[in-house]
């Protein structure tokens, strides 16, 4: 155990002081103290995940000096990236840099390999470290986002305890940082990761995002599929069904095309390709290692055809942060129709609200709510304005496409044409192809006597008050 006590003292507490809006409420927020872990890395930072600094207000770092009082040094972050739920914070106090080391990081672990991890107890209290075993890994949906990357994931079931922080080999070295997770079982960012975001961020003194390549695409191992696409017995691939607009690779590939290959590497038809230890990994797994701006070599079959291309790696094209980080959420009442952005955020608390029989369809509505500014229906507060609205749950779950048959292009776009409509009604239709009317004069003058009923505190957020002044003069929002 003495042989890993340096690695342990590499671990410090971070301590962050949120103001995190309300999803259902976002005029609402509630301040509160959450801890979470960090790692010491070289050049006077500290790595810790995205999730437990989101809406921070305020953040302090503590080493774990064993059997002394701890204290608190003020932190400010350097970089965040929402994506793989990581952040570097600083700290100016040259105090808190006496004595440290820097943390050193392993492999990627494996199926039945032993990590070490440690468990938490009432925030602050370590206990003894624990030596479990690894249970799968492999692309994951990382929960905080919504992104899927290389991930690992232990069993932890530790009464009275959670697990925390970072686990590490049977080297000393560490190999992961903890996820957001659910039940017993933990998933950890695994160090390959890890060192992907701290290399963009030292080359680049910024977190540039990580590439994206904008397809969608399905399995190719039904074999009137592929002789439907014209495969030679030989061949394996996956079959692109949908190129999205605004991407490098929308100017190269065409759906139906099939892709053979990225970067010489072969792809088979259910979407693998090999990874550690003979095994295998869905081939974004090579995106998610590159950079943004990076080339790749793209080899498709297109009909009898076999071509090459050569495409720039671009980010993600996002509208949208897609969990607000620090942000608060952006909302507008008119006639108490609430109207926010779509975002991952929203999409997890709403959830419950779907009908079985008019669910959307998912994974459009998460590339939406990741990558594009789409208006969505939040809520409506009860008034006799909008009586007999109040029960539609599913337009709660549903994009708003048109306002008086004009496109709505992001609530900015929203919140110009209702503040400046002189039609007798408003007109909101929806994705499934459903209308809400109201009508204008009545809607804004009992917009504010909706807002003191339901004890709302204005009738937009902050960030909308300046775009609404210019059409409403000084007056430019309602508040009670």
């Amino acid at each position: 155990m003495q042989k890993f006590e340096p690695q342990l003292h590499a671990v410090v507490m971070v301590i962050c002081t949120t103001a995190e809006p309300d999803v259902s409420s976002p005029w609402r927020k509630e301040q509160n103290d959450s801890y979470g872990r960090g790692l010491i890395l070289s050049g006077r930072r500290v790595l810790t995940t995205a999730h437990s600094v989101d809406h921070h207000t305020q953040l302090k770092v503590v080493k774990y000096d064993f059997g002394t009082e701890y204290t608190e040094y003020t932190a400010t972050m350097l970089a965040i990236a929402p994506e793989c739920d990581l952040a570097i914070l600083t700290v100016n106090d040259d105090e808190f840099w006496n004595g440290v080391k820097p943390v050193e990081f392993g492999d990627m672990p494996s199926p039945g390999d032993k990590v070490i991890i440690t468990r938490l107890r009432e925030d602050r209290d370590y206990l003894p470290l624990v030596t479990t075993c690894v249970l799968s890994s492999g692309m994951t949906r990382y929960s905080f986002w919504g992104t899927e990357l290389l991930a690992f994931q232990i069993n932890v079931g530790l009464s009275g305890a959670t697990c925390s922080g970072p686990a590490f080999d049977e080297r000393c070295k560490c190999v992961g940082l903890k996820l957001q997770s659910e039940n017993y079982k933990s998933d950890f960012i695994p160090a390959e990761v890890i060192k992907h975001f701290i290399q963009d961020y030292d080359k680049h003194g910024a977190y540039t995002g990580l590439p994206l390549l904008g397809i969608k695409w399905q399995e190719m191992e039904n074999l009137y599929l592929r002789m439907l696409m014209n495969m030679e017995h030989d061949e394996q691939g996956v079959l692109i069904t949908e190129v999205k607009p605004n991407y490098p690779e929308s100017a190269i590939l065409k759906p139906n095309d099939v892709i053979l290959s990225i970067d010489g590497i072969n792809i088979n038809n259910d979407g693998t390709v090999p990874f550690l230890r003979g095994r295998r990994i869905e081939f974004s797994y090579l995106i998610g290692k590159k950079y943004v701006g990076d080339k790749i070599v793209i080899k498709v079959r297109r009909g009898f055809e076999i071509c090459e291309f050569i495409t720039e790696l671009a980010t993600h094209i996002q509208f949208v942060p897609a969990n607000i980080i620090g942000r608060p959420l952006r909302y507008y009442i008119i006639g108490g129709f609430v109207f926010t952005t779509l975002s991952f955020p929203y999409m997890q608390v709403m959830d419950d609200r779907y009908n079985d029989d008019e669910r959307p369809d998912e994974d459009e509505l998460l590339f939406q709510a990741l990558y594009e500014e789409r208006v969505v229906l939040l809520e409506v507060l009860k008034a006799d304005i909008n009586a007999g609205y109040e029960t539609e749950f599913t337009l709660q779950n549903q994009v708003l496409v048109t306002f008086n048959y004009k496109p709505v292009e992001g609530l900015n776009s929203l919140v110009s044409m209702v503040e400046t409509c002189n039609e007798d009604f408003m007109k909101f239709t929806f994705g499934n192809k459903k209308t809400l009317v109201l009508p204008t004069n009545i809607a804004r003058s009992r917009t504010p006597d909706i807002l003191k009923a339901h004890s709302v505190s204005c009738d937009m957020s902050d960030d909308l008050k300046k775009l609404v002044k210019l059409t409403r003069g000084e007056e430019s929002q309602v508040c009670i």
